[in-house]
């Protein structure tokens, strides 16, 4: 057990691995492959065995960051397009699905996925739609956060607490999205 309750990345990462590892790369990827509904419950007990390693005690930041670097493991094992850390203007987007060039000339097609560790955060939110001359239902922004951000209209908002996630389709809501929208993005399958 570890006893860090402030946000060390490089150790977040470690402890999210080792857990990954623990139970395979390529078994995950090829679960996911041929099921992606499996997806979500392996973040969820990733996740949960991740925080176990702090004794569950880790602070909103680290949990947020434990998450963002699971989020992106599965995007990748799941062969789901996305950019991370977009620049749009002089502001980074975390996530953009499935992909820059779609959430510029069609909004309603992707999805811009914003992990929200503080209220400064929601105002970059803001910020962003202000740069693309969107307004809040215009665009399908998914947030996952700490805070307590409940009726945000039509964000998806995804609420990290403890060892549990509330909400964890997120894969799967994904996945539904980009079929719903008859997504074409090049996915590269890793075997």
């Amino acid at each position: 057990m570890r006893d860090l309750c402030m946000s060390d990345k490089a150790d977040l990462v470690s402890v999210v691995y080792d857990a990954i590892n623990e139970i395979g790369k390529q078994k995950i990827r090829s679960d996911v492959i041929s099921n992606i509904k499996i997806a979500d419950e392996y973040i969820q007990r990733l996740f949960s065995r991740s925080s176990e390693q702090f004794s569950n005690k880790l602070d909103s930041n680290s949990l947020i960051t434990m998450f963002e670097i699971l989020l992106h493991f599965m995007l990748t094992a799941c062969t789901i397009p996305s950019q991370r850390k977009v620049k749009i203007s002089h502001l980074t987007v975390d996530l953009v699905i499935p992909n820059l060039h779609t959430l510029s000339r069609s909004p309603n097609d992707a999805i811009l996925i914003q992990f929200i560790r503080s209220d400064k955060d929601m105002t970059t939110i803001d910020e962003i739609l202000s740069i693309l001359k969107l307004k809040t239902e215009d665009l399908n922004m998914w947030l996952i956060t700490t805070l307590d951000l409940h009726g945000k209209g039509s964000t998806h908002v995804i609420n990290l607490s403890g060892s549990k996630i509330d909400c964890s389709h997120i894969i799967r809501d994904i996945d539904t999205f980009l079929k719903e929208r008859r997504d074409k993005s090049f996915r590269l399958v890793h075997f």
